[in-house]
C-alpha cells in the first residue's frame, strides 16, 4: 500500500465519539485559562507553530477531503524547507563574517 493510501485510508472521515463536543469545548475553556501563565511557563512560539499546524492538519483530516490533505502537507513542506533554507542561510552568513573579521 503507497503512502498516500495509507494516509487517505487514516484520515477517512469518521463520526466522532459521543461527547466530542463537549470535551473539545470544555478544552477550549481551560487553555484560554491558561493564557494566564507567565511567558517562562509558555512553549516557544516556534512549538506552538507546530502544534496549531497539527491541529489544523486533523481539523481538516476530520472536516474535508484528500485535497486538503495534500495542501497541509504542502505547507508543511513548505515550512520545513523555509527553516533549513534559513539554518543554511545563517550559516553561510556567519562564515562569511568569519572570513571577513580576519
Amino acid at each position: 500500500m503507497s503512502l498516500d493510501n495509507e494516509l487517505q485510508a487514516a484520515l477517512r472521515r469518521k463520526e466522532p465519539p459521543e461527547g466530542f463536543t463537549a470535551r473539545v469545548l470544555a478544552a477550549v475553556e481551560c487553555a484560554g485559562h491558561a493564557g494566564a501563565l507567565t511567558a517562562a511557563a509558555r512553549p516557544p512560539h516556534s512549538t506552538s507553530r507546530w502544534r496549531y499546524a497539527a491541529a489544523a492538519a486533523v481539523l481538516v483530516a476530520i472536516l474535508g477531503g484528500g485535497e486538503a490533505v495534500r495542501i497541509v502537507r504542502a505547507k508543511q513542506q513548505m515550512l520545513t524547507a523555509l527553516h533549513i533554507t534559513s539554518a543554511k542561510l545563517r550559516g553561510a552568513r556567519n562564515h562569511v563574517h568569519e572570513i571577513s573579521t580576519r
